[in-house]
């Protein structure tokens, strides 16, 4: 046994691997995302700040070893391991020069470290001084990855200077002789790292057969996030003809980026766009997103529409057609908070004919706001601003625009130590439009309420809250007038709560707690004759009330034995009022619909979901939505959701997942209307992943696109 105590070389050499991990890793990013689309690798840790320490020795044992006074070197000669850390490095010979600070390691060696990570060649020889090394038929496998590079000769010419002669990468895995699934092989390669990789004389082959060539390509081999293009997205309509999505990202720095888009459609245009985003600090970070496309006939993409595709939405588009968004949110410190969220689109048919997030295409008005907000203990106060843009109208010179809203709003605290709370609620708004009624209103909402605790039982909550609401209006035909409102609302809440444990075993469950919150409410409000004020908003009609609220709660909640996790299967929640204001009417139905909501999750893979509003006195559903969920972690789910409002719309929605084996995964969605008996959207995935390499196929129908 021999105790190496030249430490230098080791860092040294643990470095280079590092260095050719980045070097290598980043040409096999370039290369994949520009020529056949592959997604792109994570680049691995550090290995020389995982594995070199010098307070710890390199042990190496050899059939001979040997030490010449000499020449002052060291050899070690016969199956070769020495092993520093997590480092092992099995050879034939071993040699270290320390006049010279040169090492050598000779025939059949490998180089493994404790994350898997290996470097196997004929030869290695390491110039520390001169910071220089060879690999002679040399191929690196970083684990993480599953990358490897090899050549017949790897040289580091300075501390961040590489070239490369007859590289070859790739991500596949092969036996001996064997040749990958694909690969892309260099005549000659340089690179600085920091700064830029160059390789002259690349080729893209699927197993021995070159596909795609480039005489020379150049990439950034940085540690961090890469500026450069992003995966084009191809694809084909009628509508669109032949269309490639593209995008180019550029890493600003750790806290900025962008990203610019030029997106190309045979048959309608060309839409052009950038989107930069920032962090400033913690509390501090936004975007912006500015997007142009170029219609070259908006009435041939008309035609693509059925009549109720248009979805009452007027035709206010022209063939300049642009969205900006603009959001951005700061806390100045002090309680000040400060948030906008603007978006504005060119026309009103926008988000009929734009490939947007899902739901977007039935959006019916956008609400753009910005707002300050200061918070105390007990208070808040919130400026803020807020647009609207209705898309069902062409001209939005009637639509009301809320510039500003103020509420100043106080929670719920004790008067001097009694049991009696304080709370309050106060706000401003100028309504404003370019044409129609416009003005200012004042409303006061204070609340006084009486916390009390009944035969340890119940939590009885009495409550008065006056209202005071100020109007000044300006009106076409009136002028400018002044409307005061007052009223108040009278109410009580009583709840209790029972809780019950059941101790028993099942499917890895110890105990269950089922808990049941029975309550009551009361409210109180009197009639006040309100039509000779403005109509804003619903505070302006604040309907009378003699209304008695009964609602019940229910979980049911486990917890498993050896993680101590716990899992709620159940949740329930009914409720219904009576409201005695009501009684007589000509429709005489003081009792207003059960609303109620249930999330049942038997399993941990299941989920079940169901909301809705049930009419007394029609005997059947207002409203209801009914999912259904299962799913595990191959990628196996299923989703189904009916969705009924009476009188309006009924669909079915269906999504579905299905792995038919480990390299092929299969998705379907659907969404179903009853009303027109159709499809209004369809779709159908597949996917296909081999080890080394992966494809992806998607077919979109929709009622006026395929």
């Amino acid at each position: 046994m021999l105790i190496f105590l030249n430490y230098a070389y080791r860092a040294f050499f643990l470095r280079r691997l590092e260095d050719m991990q980045n070097l290598s890793l980043r040409l096999f990013l370039y290369l994949a995302a520009i020529a056949l689309f592959f997604p792109p690798l994570v680049s691995g840790g550090d290995i020389s700040e995982r594995l070199f320490d010098p307070d710890v020795p390199v042990e190496v044992e050899a059939d001979f070893i040997t030490y010449d006074s000499v020449k002052d070197t060291y050899s070690a000669e016969g199956d070769v391991v020495a092993v520093h850390g997590g480092l092992t490095l099995k050879a034939d010979l071993l040699t270290i020069d320390m006049a010279s600070n040169i090492t050598t390691a000779y025939g059949n060696v490998v180089i493994t470290d404790a994350e898997g990570d290996s470097l196997t060649g004929d030869s290695v020889r390491v110039e520390m001084e001169e910071d220089t090394a060879v690999i002679m038929r040399g191929r690196l496998f970083i684990k993480k990855d599953n990358l490897y590079i090899s050549g017949e000769e790897i040289r580091k010419t300075g501390p961040k200077t590489y070239k490369a002669e007859k590289a070859v990468f790739t991500t596949c895995d092969t036996c001996e002789g064997e040749s990958p699934a694909w690969s892309i092989r260099t005549s000659s390669s340089s690179a600085t790292i920091g700064s830029f990789f160059k390789g002259w004389n690349a080729f893209f082959y699927i197993k021995n057969v070159p596909v795609l060539y480039s005489p020379f390509i150049s990439a950034p081999v940085k540690r961090k996030r890469q500026t450069g293009f992003l995966t084009p997205q191809p694809g084909y309509s009628e509508i669109r003809g032949l269309k490639l999505d593209n995008a180019f990202f550029w890493a600003i720095a750790e806290n900025r980026d962008a990203t610019f888009y030029l997106d190309y459609e045979e048959k309608r245009g060309i839409g052009k766009g950038f989107e930069y985003r920032y962090i400033r600090n913690e509390e501090s970070s936004g975007e912006l997103f500015l997007y142009h496309f170029g219609e070259r006939d908006i009435d041939r993409v008309r035609e693509f529409r059925e009549d109720d595709a248009n979805l009452g939405r007027p035709l206010s588009a022209d063939e300049d057609r642009w969205e900006i968004r603009v959001r951005h949110r700061e806390y100045f410190g002090g309680g000040f908070n400060f948030k906008s969220d603007v978006r504005a689109v060119s026309d009103d048919e926008y988000f009929l004919d734009t490939e947007t997030r899902r739901g977007e295409r039935s959006l019916e008005s956008l609400e753009s706001t910005i707002s300050v907000t200061k918070n105390w203990a007990r208070y808040n106060l919130v400026t803020e601003v807020r647009i609207f843009d209705n898309l069902l109208v062409e001209d939005d010179s009637t639509v009301l625009q809320k510039l500003p809203v103020v509420t100043f709003a106080g929670s719920n605290r004790p008067v001097f130590g009694t049991p009696f709370h304080v709370s309050f609620g106060t706000s401003f708004v100028n309504f404003f439009r370019e044409e129609g009624t416009k003005g200012q209103r004042v409303d006061l909402l204070p609340r006084l309420s009486l916390l009390l605790r009944l035969f340890r039982l119940f939590e009885f909550t009495p409550s008065i809250a006056p209202r005071g609401t100020f109007y000044r209006v300006d009106s076409e035909e009136d002028g400018v007038e002044e409307h005061s409102r007052f009223l108040y609302e009278a109410r009580a809440d009583i709840i209790t709560t029972f809780v019950r444990i059941y101790n028993f075993r099942w499917a890895g469950v110890e105990r269950l707690m089922h808990a049941i919150r029975p309550k009551i409410s009361y409210a109180h409000v009197p009639f006040k004759s309100q039509d000779d004020l403005p109509e804003f908003d619903i505070i302006d009609r604040i309907d009378p009330a003699n209304r008695v609220t009964y609602s019940l709660n229910m979980t049911v909640t486990g917890r498993f034995s050896e993680s101590g996790r716990s899992h709620e299967f159940l949740y329930m929640d009914l409720a219904q009022s009576y409201d005695t204001r009501k009684e007589g009417e000509e429709e005489d139905r003081p009792f207003s619909d059960i609303t109620g909501e249930i999330i049942l999750r038997p399993l941990e893979w299941a989920t079940l979901t169901g909301r809705g509003s049930y009419d007394v006195y029609d005997d059947q559903f207002e409203n209801y939505d009914t999912t259904v969920r299962v799913n595990d972690n191959k990628g196996n789910m299923l989703g189904i959701t009916y969705r009924f409002i009476r009188d309006s719309n009924e669909y079915l929605e269906v999504d579905a997942g299905l792995r038919v084996w480990k390299a092929l995964h299969l998705t379907y969605g659907n969404r179903f209307s009853f009303e027109g008996d159709k499809t209004i959207e369809s779709f159908y995935g597949v996917e296909y992943t081999a080890q080394c390499w992966g494809a992806g196929l998607t077919f979109t129908d929709k009622i006026e696109e395929k």
